[in-house]
């Protein structure tokens, strides 16, 4: 027999969910309710909730408790206890420093310059990368120094954008001038990007967000003491590596970041007046409006990439290709249509340019997984699953990552299309990759089909992945 007020509905969930106090406590903390409110619930809370000590909890943790579990309050055992004005008013909510909370609790910092001093430290300080949530609930990956992380001052990190202009004790310029043997700094440079873009495709942001952040404030040095040709070409490698830092930003899941980036880049590729680094930028700016959802961005900054674009040029087919997405979002499936087509004829029509180093990898598979996810925001569930096979299909070795973002979003669709044993099947082999690259895109498609898939969560394979994709998701966060 329970104790009189034992909470035993509550504790059966728990055991039939196969979760310990400790993980429960942490996906409450990492439910959106969680993240907006900082909740710090523990086991001890946990066990007071079961024994009944706890008749009726304050509102932001009934509201996490919902969201992780689908039910209502009373359904798990709690009984509502009317409280007082005054003593409603005067609840403060709790205030958290742990890493479930990363990127919400800016008021943890100290002094944002002295912050931003120690993330742009030099490389054998050490610098961490560490998985946190963004406030919408997302997974994010953030850069910053151990010495920071071991301060405690880690959990506030969305929204700080590491300076260019930082002064730091062992200059990176001077690093750089002893470190580049025969090459010139500008072509030591040139062949590290090189480096750091294939490292990023086989391994995801995590190890190169820091190492591309150290090469800007090199650069940024660099052209403090450069004149002439040597300062402009300094200026437009800055641009480059903004421009990737940007890329970073977006695959690790924290768009205030990428967008600051990107900014960054637009600003410089106007300061050396490339026609196609502006244009190229202008088109991946549409690529980030579509990933947060900004459909009209999306669309006006296609066009914007559009009305530049040379023609005969690959970036003159890249802007219809977003642009086509943006139309989806909007649920405007014929003008999505028709940008997608028209993206394709520019495709088929593009001269070869072997100067321009701008969208190289934009192919017909790529367009096919630009189409396949424009089907499935339209609900045309079958097409796009053809579509996403067609792409994975193609995706050369080196482009793991975005096998990983392919898969994912084909998963999606064979949910969509009321397949859930080919959705699981298919997630797994993306969470795989996701675990081994770090990419937050794959792990939030993964937990958008979590929510698809509800219906089905008793099905053998949809079990596993659920088990697999909670494990993974406590273990990053």
């Amino acid at each position: 027999m329970p104790k009189m007020g034992m909470n035993v509905r509550l504790r059966e969930w728990r055991q039939k969910a196969d979760l310990t106090r400790a993980e429960m406590a942490k996906m409450i903390n990492l439910s959106k309710s969680g993240i907006k409110y900082k909740l710090t619930c523990d086991e001890e809370r946990l066990r007071r909730w079961e024994a009944g000590e706890v008749a009726w909890p304050r509102e932001p943790y009934r509201l996490a408790l919902a969201e992780v579990t689908h039910l209502d309050p009373e359904d798990l055992g709690f009984v509502p206890v009317k409280r007082g004005p005054a003593k409603a008013e005067n609840e403060q909510l709790p205030h958290s420093s742990s890493l479930a909370n990363i990127g919400t609790n800016l008021a943890a910092l100290r002094d944002k310059a002295d912050f931003e001093r120690q993330l742009s430290a030099p490389a054998d300080e050490g610098t961490l990368v560490v998985p946190g949530r963004a406030p919408d609930g997302r997974i994010i990956f953030l850069s910053v120094s151990r010495r920071t992380f071991l301060q405690g001052l880690g959990v506030g990190l969305a929204g700080i954008m590491p300076s260019e202009n930082t002064s730091l004790p062992v200059s990176p310029a001077r690093r750089l001038a002893t470190a580049t043997g025969d090459l010139s700094p500008v072509e030591h440079l040139q062949q590290v990007r090189k480096v750091l873009i294939d490292n990023d495709n086989l391994l995801g942001p995590l190890n190169t967000i820091p190492a591309v952040q150290q090469q800007i404030t090199a650069i940024h040095q660099l052209r403090q003491a450069a004149r002439g040709t040597d300062r402009h070409q300094l200026l437009r490698l800055q641009a480059e590596y903004c421009e990737f830092c940007g890329w970073l930003y977006h695959d690790a899941g924290d768009f205030q970041a990428a967008q600051y980036w990107a900014d960054r880049a637009l600003e410089l590729s106007h300061a050396v007046a490339d026609r196609d680094m502006t244009t190229f930028i202008l088109a991946r700016k549409s690529q980030l409006a579509g990933d947060m959802g900004d459909a009209v961005t999306a669309i006006d900054l296609a066009e914007a990439a559009s009305t530049l674009a040379r023609p005969g040029s690959k970036l003159e087919a890249l802007a219809p290709t977003y642009g086509g997405y943006g139309h989806a979002l909007r649920n405007d499936g014929n003008t999505a249509r028709r940008e997608l087509d028209r993206a394709h004829e520019l495709l088929l029509n593009v001269a070869d340019d072997p100067n321009s180093p701008w969208g190289l990898w934009l192919d017909e598979p790529y367009l096919q997984a630009q189409r396949a996810r424009s089907n499935a925001e339209l609900g045309r569930f079958s097409e796009a699953v053809e579509g996403f096979r067609y792409a994975t299909a193609a995706v050369p070795p080196s482009f793991r990552r975005d096998l990983g973002v392919y898969l994912s979003r084909e998963s999606i669709a064979h949910a969509g299309a009321g397949e859930p044993e080919h959705a699981a099947s298919v997630a797994m082999s993306a969470l795989c990759i996701a675990e081994d690259t770090g990419s937050a895109r794959i792990i939030n498609e993964l937990l958008k089909l979590d929510q698809q898939l509800q219906p089905w969560r008793s099905a053998p394979l949809v079990a596993e992945l659920r088990t697999a994709l909670r494990g993974t998701v406590l273990r990053q966060a």
